[in-house]
């Protein structure tokens, strides 16, 4: 669970044109920071071109602000917003944005002293989330000091914001990076979760709880797993005994789904003819939208598709509450890994094949 930040969901939200309007040059500070809000608050263009338009043209008005207003409280707001502006922008461009940078500018928002409450709090969370994201990208090894910066953060955060969502989707963050390192220190996390008062938060905690008990169980029998798959084929992963198989659950409305497409239609391309069996089941109510994007993108694998969406029997079977989510069986049908995405599937496959 990734989280979500206000001015992003705003940003990728609306989608009505921007009104041309005089520059706010000549405005007063009030004047300039209410044009700035109502950009802001206008539609987004659905063509590209025009939407990275609107971002540099809200990017600007607030370097603009911040530079002609310096001593008027807002500029910490308009620095906030011009740091989530830039990485959305960094997102649509495919590219890592400056991160040392947005960090340093988070971290003095948040000791600005006549910053309002709410853009510290704002700023210290954004700062926490690229601890976490720095944490994220040491990969299967955990780095200590980004660890233990991580857990600072989410200690600090309890303490002055104790019913904060945002904690809560730190904490949880966190425990996901370790359940595959440090497993009992995300069961830890977890357990304390479950004694949050929200009780979205213990429900989502529980959950994951439940899962990992699942995925114990799976490391201690052969996967078992057997269906009809949608083009009319019977799957039987006892029968790929001698093979490394993929398990991935999906479905085409799930964006962060079909940007591993491409990663796992090249994994499979390069190691099929070496042993290596991907399996899907979608998580899909359209059974023709599942089969034309599959079609379209080189999925040559069989998929279960039963139409109940998030009550997919087989995914509700596994208590799979989060796509997608990827398992790699390995030659005797045992699961070996949970985390079978992002850019070293290959690797993990290779070695699994080796063996």
């Amino acid at each position: 669970m990734k989280r979500i930040l206000l001015l992003a969901v705003v940003l990728l939200s609306l989608v009505a044109p921007i009104r041309g309007e005089d520059s706010p040059q000549s405005k007063s500070a009030d004047e300039s920071w209410a044009h700035l809000q109502d950009v802001l608050h206008q539609g987004m263009p659905a063509d590209p071109a025009q939407y990275v338009g609107k971002l540099e043209t809200l990017r600007g008005l607030m370097l603009e602000f911040e530079n002609r207003y310096p001593n008027d409280p807002r500029r910490w707001d308009a620095k906030l917003m011009r740091v989530e502006v830039e990485s959305v922008r960094a997102q649509i461009d495919n590219r890592q944005p400056d991160k040392a940078a947005l960090l340093k500018l988070t971290k003095e928002i948040a000791a600005a002293p006549d910053a309002s409450a709410v853009v510290k709090a704002d700023a210290r969370y954004l700062a926490a989330k690229g601890h976490m994201d720095a944490l994220e990208s040491s990969g299967s090894t955990i780095d200590s000091a980004a660890r233990k910066t991580v857990e600072g953060d989410i200690a600090e955060l309890r303490k002055d914001y104790p019913d904060d969502l945002r904690t809560a989707a730190l904490q949880l963050d966190l425990a996901m990076f370790l359940k595959v390192r440090d497993a009992d220190a995300a069961e830890s996390i977890l357990r304390e979760m479950v004694s949050s008062k929200n009780i979205r938060v213990v429900a989502v905690a529980q959950q994951q709880l439940d899962l990992m008990r699942t995925q114990r169980k799976l490391a201690k029998v052969p996967l078992d797993l057997k269906f009809q798959a949608v083009d009319g084929g019977q799957v039987d992963l006892a029968k790929l005994r001698g093979k490394v198989v993929m398990v991935e659950f999906w479905a085409t409305w799930c964006g962060p789904c079909r940007m591993e497409v491409p990663n796992v239609v090249a994994t499979y391309n390069q190691l099929h003819t070496n042993g290596f069996e991907i399996v899907g089941v979608s998580l899909d109510q359209n059974k023709d939208q599942l089969v034309n994007f599959t079609k379209q993108v080189g999925m040559l694998w069989p998929q279960y598709f039963d139409g109940k969406g998030w009550a997919n029997e087989v995914s509700s079977r596994y208590g799979i509450n989060s796509i997608p989510t990827a398992w790699l069986v390995d030659k005797k049908g045992m699961v070996r890994s949970t985390e079978a995405r992002g850019p070293d599937l290959a690797q993990q496959v290779k070695t699994l094949l080796a063996e």
